[in-house]
């Protein structure tokens, strides 16, 4: 059973400014179908608009404000949300908060 620590990972490569990103979960550490990761964005950086037409991606809130694109719609979350862009859904991220 693979136990991963984040102090023994990389940071993502092609990060933009404010942006952070590790993979936690993925085939490379023995998941089949499962990628998790972990990404922080700084105030005042964003995830571009993107969609994935092949899976869904959620999104755990752990900490602060962002404003989120899911399609039509602009919706702010905190800490306790969990947001899920189906899969062919554009979606896309602002933190435009301290």
């Amino acid at each position: 059973m693979p136990i991963v620590k984040k102090q023994h990972l990389t940071k993502g490569e092609g990060d933009s400014p404010g942006l952070e990103s590790f993979i936690l979960v993925d085939k490379e550490k023995g998941s089949h179908s499962l990628r998790v990761g972990e990404l922080t964005i700084a105030p005042n950086s964003r995830v571009a608009r993107h969609v994935h037409t092949n899976t869904e991606e959620a999104m755990i809130i752990v900490e602060g404000t962002l404003d989120v694109i899911l399609g039509d719609e602009r919706v702010t979350v905190g800490h306790g949300h969990t947001v899920l862009a189906p899969a062919g859904t554009v979606h896309g991220f602002l933190n435009r908060y301290q």
